[in-house]
């Protein structure tokens, strides 16, 4: 039996002006499956909170994954179980979350930043250390237990060892004077502060990395398989999709790369197509008029897999990664003639 009921279109398309075509695509873009990996990295946040709470060294946790991934989704949801609450004396934040917006230049705007977001009016004015020691007051004033530092690979993506040395040096002054687990959560290539920083890297040794599903072995496509039927289950559809099928989940798998948000997307689109068509449920039709819709630069050279009885998972990926291959050494081969070329005209 579904999980979440909703009534049968009966053969009657919708179009996308009508409120309930909006509410069912709403339902499906708010649809949160609490998946091995989430329970793990949920969980891990909790005990990292919990465990804090009081000691002499609180603990610190990294959270990396690919774009996609649900490091953000799942972070959001340990902030909504914690919610701010607004009392006589000022605003309690247990969880604070903060995400590091795109070209910061210094930590110093990455401070104005989270005082603005605990509400602090001088959030922009001050020296390195003052904005330090209000971050401090605002923690303890805020009663804040934790920070969560979303997208914190903005902080320190530019190669220069001089953004990585005041990164890690602000970082370092922020663990220590707060004494509360702030929360790195971001691209796999924040991991550099770690290995710049010998003493950030020794405060947080837990580190988790969010991965796509797998489907290479039996045991990750089961999990795969499982996954798409928990979330067959909320789609807002009277009847089931049938998206765990073996044959059909391979097909998702190859079209999302295993990746929760592109999974998340494909099955958006065709839901739409679903609801125009008066459809029940989503159908192989609908997931190939969706592959179509969606366009995404590393997958130029995939195939539409959905209505194709005859395709093969592993020789659609091989063909795939053949088709990269021979596209990136034809690209390092035209840089070095263009190099040849510009060391001939410079000699």
């Amino acid at each position: 039996m579904k999980s979440t009921t909703f009534s049968s279109l009966n053969g009657i398309a919708l179009t996308f002006s009508e409120p309930e075509y909006k509410e069912r695509i709403e339902h499906v873009k708010k649809i949160i499956v609490r998946h091995p990996q989430y329970e793990e990295v949920y969980n891990e946040l909790e005990e990292v909170h919990i465990t804090s709470q009081g000691s002499v060294q609180a603990s610190q946790l990294n959270l990396s994954g690919r774009t996609g991934a649900g490091k953000t989704t799942i972070v959001k949801q340990y902030v909504e179980r914690h919610p701010r609450k607004l009392t006589d004396t000022g605003t309690i934040i247990p969880v604070l979350y903060v995400k590091v917006p795109p070209r910061l230049k210094t930590p110093k705007a990455l401070a104005s930043k989270i005082l603005g977001e605990m509400g602090d009016l001088f959030a922009n004015s001050g020296t390195d250390e003052e904005l330090g020691r209000s971050i401090v007051q605002f923690v303890r004033d805020c009663q804040t237990e934790m920070i969560i530092l979303d997208e914190f690979q903005h902080l320190i993506d530019r190669d220069t060892l001089n953004v990585l040395a005041t990164a890690s040096d602000w970082l370092k002054l922020l663990t220590e004077e707060l004494n509360i687990p702030v929360i790195l959560c971001g691209l796999p290539e924040s991991k550099d502060i770690f290995e710049y920083n010998e003493q950030i890297d020794g405060r947080y040794p837990r580190r988790i990395i969010l991965e796509p599903f797998g489907f290479e072995e039996q045991a990750q496509q089961k999990k795969f398989r499982l996954f798409l039927k928990k979330l067959d289950g909320e789609m807002p559809f009277s009847e089931y999709s049938n998206l765990s099928d073996p044959m059909l989940a391979s097909k998702i798998h190859y079209v999302t790369e295993g990746v929760p948000r592109y999974i998340k997307d494909i099955l958006i689109e065709a839901t739409k197509t679903s609801l125009k068509r008066g459809i029940d449920y989503i159908n192989e039709d609908s997931l190939h008029d969706a592959f179509h819709r969606l366009t995404r630069s590393n997958q130029r050279y995939a195939i539409n897999p959905f209505g194709d009885a005859r395709f093969n998972y592993f020789d659609a990926i091989e063909i795939k990664r053949k088709k990269e291959t021979a596209f990136i050494n034809s690209q390092n081969d035209n840089s070095k003639r263009n190099n040849k070329k510009q060391t001939k005209k410079t000699s």
